[in-house]
């Protein structure tokens, strides 16, 4: 169940901007199971560059609000 909420928060902290809770669910998700080590996204290098830089999602989701 927390995983839920934590994904509810995302959603909600985007703001409407559905590319940016994507990004952001796809960051909680790779956090919680290492996604990006599996391949997962090797085919998004936006969400990959966003992956390296661990601040660069929280600051996205606070430009969009």
């Amino acid at each position: 169940m927390k995983l839920r909420k934590e994904i509810e928060k995302a959603i909600r902290e985007a703001n409407g901007d559905r590319a940016i809770a994507a990004l952001a669910i796809c960051a909680l998700l790779d956090e919680k199971m290492k996604l990006a080590e599996k391949g997962w996204f090797d085919d998004d290098p936006l969400l990959l560059n966003a992956l390296k830089d661990s601040e660069q999602i929280p600051a996205l989701l606070r430009s969009a609000a």
